[in-house]
């Protein structure tokens, strides 16, 4: 994986994997399935409110604090803090829950169907046929195609209309930095403050839904409104949702990129000779045809070798 550990990883939370990740990769944040976690809800706890209370409980934007308070007074009026699994669950609340999964990169990633979604994607475009050459080239179609659906383009335009809900509350300076605050309507008693620094057109917000996910956050694009921004900054372009991610990529790598290219020649090379070879060995005839061809390939080589070193 280009010398790099995954900064999250997606599991159904079976403990010996639980275990594995752990040990393998320490530093890779592990999120437990959010579909595999409703569905055990549904099989445990009998009390129907409660599936309710805790599919909000992992995925509404709370604050720790916040996600606290929802959860002791949920458990409280449902009378289920005896029950063992809710108990469990609760103790490893910062694997699923959102609040304490904030500013972590995960891309949108919640459960394990969207990674076996990806699966089903690349299966269209591969063959068990395929040559090495062929298997990148179709990746390749892959990451374009991938790249090229509008799910990210949803999430965007739905943040933006996000933008109507919002209220602001006030604008402060703090040396270069210029502070917003906004609430929803609604709820004047949940304010987000979002920091931007005109120098470098820098904009952060509480709520960390650019750190989770890549998308500007609708405080963010609210922001943006107040500054008479027209263009989203460069800041807030992320590059794993760009059709050029793969050209900066392949721009950053400097040195390495060549020797990619080398491993990637030699790839096709080696599938080419490789269908030679199996051709060349069907007859007699075949052989000796296969190796007049090799020995002149040679020849010219060893030739053009020759006439560069002197």
């Amino acid at each position: 994986m280009g010398q790099r550990t995954p900064n999250l990883v997606v599991t159904d939370g079976d403990k010996a994997m639980r275990t594995a990740i752990a040990e393998v990769m320490p530093s890779a944040k592990h999120r437990l399935c959010a579909w595999h976690l409703e569905k055990n809800c549904v099989q445990r706890v009998k009390e129907a409110e409660f599936w309710k209370v805790f599919k909000k409980a992992i995925y509404a934007n709370f604050d720790v604090d916040e996600f606290e308070r929802y959860w002791r007074t949920s458990i409280e009026s449902l009378s289920l803090g005896q029950n063992t699994w809710v108990q469990l669950t609760y103790d490893i609340k910062e694997s699923w829950a959102t609040a304490y999964l904030r500013g972590r990169f995960y891309a949108g990633y919640r459960t394990t169907s969207r990674c076996e979604g990806i699966n089903s994607f690349i299966k269209v475009f591969l063959k068990s046929t395929d040559s090495i050459l062929e298997l990148v080239h179709s990746l390749d179609r892959v990451v374009k195609d991938y790249r090229n659906n509008d799910a990210v383009f949803r999430e965007v335009k739905k943040q933006i209309k996000g933008v109507a809900t919002l209220l602001f509350q006030g604008r402060e300076s703090i040396s270069t930095t210029i502070v917003y605050s906004f609430s929803k309507m609604g709820r004047p008693d949940r304010v987000c403050k979002v920091l931007y620094d005109p120098n470098d057109q820098k904009i952060e917000c509480e709520c960390k839904m650019w750190d989770s996910d890549g998308i500007p956050c609708s405080h963010i694009f609210c922001v943006m409104k107040y500054e008479g921004m027209e263009e989203i900054p460069e800041t807030l372009i992320f590059r794993h949702w760009c059709k050029i991610a793969k050209d900066c990529t392949t721009l950053k790598m400097g040195n390495d990129s060549r020797e990619h290219a080398r491993l990637l020649q030699y790839s096709a090379l080696y599938s080419s000779l490789t269908h030679v070879v199996t051709l060349g060995c069907e007859e007699v005839e075949d052989f000796a045809f296969a190796q007049d061809a090799i020995s002149d390939l040679n020849i010219k080589f060893n030739m053009y070798a020759t006439f560069f070193i002197y």
